[in-house]
């Protein structure tokens, strides 16, 4: 059973250190936590339309996307080095978590 000091840490705000995408994990720093830096985190995946850039096409193409009448990429949202994420931490005490989204 989790202790109130870990079910205070379960949702925390940091800053991601590293990324691999090929995983669909990264590394958080949280500065709240006296700066130490989380295991790898699981990132929570969903897709996103991407309008396509010479710079974002990559993805699976569609004809059509919600609220866009030209062609887009479909893309995951992976977060980048730097980003302020939402994550959400597992109480039993292993460091396990999941990166939920991006802060703006």
């Amino acid at each position: 059973m989790a202790d109130l000091n870990e079910v205070k840490n379960m949702i925390r705000k940091g800053t991601v250190q590293s990324v691999n995408a090929g995983t669909m994990k990264a590394r958080v720093k949280f500065g709240d936590k006296g700066g130490i830096v989380s295991g790898e985190l699981h990132i929570l995946t969903r897709h996103r339309a991407v309008v396509p850039t010479e710079k974002e096409k990559e993805g699976d193409k569609t004809k059509t996307a919600e609220g866009h009448f030209h062609e887009a990429y479909i893309t995951e949202w992976v977060p980048q080095v730097g980003d302020m994420v939402l994550c959400l931490m597992i109480p039993d005490g292993d460091g396990e978590g999941y990166i939920v989204g991006k802060v703006m």
